[in-house]
């Protein structure tokens, strides 16, 4: 589509920022677009889907808050600026929970299992059972 300036044309600076506006404008229909494809949505796992909703509802809070500036009204009054907040809160969550997956050490079952089997003690014969004695166990393994 293209945007007739009739005597606006012998602004260069206007024309280049309107044209420049507007092929912003497809690019986010297009992603859009895209984005909102329910076959690509189907194909995420959980936690993938989580980051899209987020990425969607705080992307589609901010192209309204650039709608409220383009009318002229303050978004710092509206409404759209607790939600955004809130969606801040939701993303820090996210974040907690995949850095407590991620960083949380675990413990290697196997390693452990040996430290202690090599740690434990067993009576070596008959004699040190009277006497009480114990003694460091074989490795079996």
């Amino acid at each position: 589509m293209e945007v007739e300036f009739k005597e606006l044309a012998s602004d260069p600076n206007l024309v280049a920022k309107v044209k420049n506006f507007h092929k912003s404008t497809d690019d986010i229909n297009n992603h859009l677009k895209l984005a909102t494809n329910p076959e690509f949505y189907e194909k995420l796992s959980n936690s993938d889907k989580l980051k899209y909703n987020l990425l969607m509802s705080y992307s589609l809070n901010t192209l309204f808050w650039m709608y409220l500036r383009l009318e002229g009204e303050d978004p710092m009054k509206h409404e759209i600026k607790s939600e955004n907040e809130r969606l801040k809160q939701y993303m820090a969550r996210a974040k907690q929970i995949k850095d407590r997956n991620t960083i949380m050490p675990r413990v290697n079952r196997e390693v452990a299992q040996r430290f202690v089997r090599s740690g434990l003690w067993e009576c070596r014969s008959d004699k040190d059972k009277s006497k009480g004695m114990k003694g460091p166990r074989k490795n079996t393994t």
